[in-house]
């Protein structure tokens, strides 16, 4: 059984790791969708945004509980920028899945508005590497 401090540690690698590998998903089934057409891909990739959205105030809570208790609240470049760009992530992501769903013919439309969505959701594993790049400097 594994002591309950140790789990509280662990939880915010464990969240963010879930949450930061759905959003490349997402890009990667995007890009098969562009070059077969195959719908499939694209359902697929609204679906795996929607649990990533999901599980990221679990990797943002748990990553302020760990900075609280684990690094004392220190201020730092690392942190400040964590907090920054994990706020954006969620807003990104949130405009993502909220387009989707209120326009699910988003990607079957030829004006620039699918581009516009694309490029959001490729935004989202460029931000997710670069969170993750930060994290990785307290490893």
């Amino acid at each position: 059984m594994i002591p309950l401090k140790k789990l509280i540690i662990h939880i915010h690698h464990i969240s963010t790791h879930f949450t930061n590998s759905l959003f490349p998903v997402s890009a990667a089934l995007i890009t098969l969708y562009l070059f077969t057409n195959n719908p499939s891909f694209e359902t697929a990739s609204y679906y795996s945004m929607v649990f990533g959205l999901m599980a990221i105030p679990s990797a943002y809570g748990s990553g302020i509980y760990d900075w609280r208790t684990r690094f004392q609240g220190r201020k730092t470049f690392i942190f400040t920028n964590k907090v920054i760009f994990g706020i954006i992530f969620l807003i990104v992501a949130s405009l993502c899945v909220i387009w989707r769903t209120v326009d699910a013919g988003i990607m079957y439309s030829m004006g620039w508005n699918k581009w516009l969505y694309v490029a959001l959701v490729y935004s989202l594993t460029a931000l997710a590497t670069w969170l993750g790049y930060l994290g990785g400097k307290f490893i």
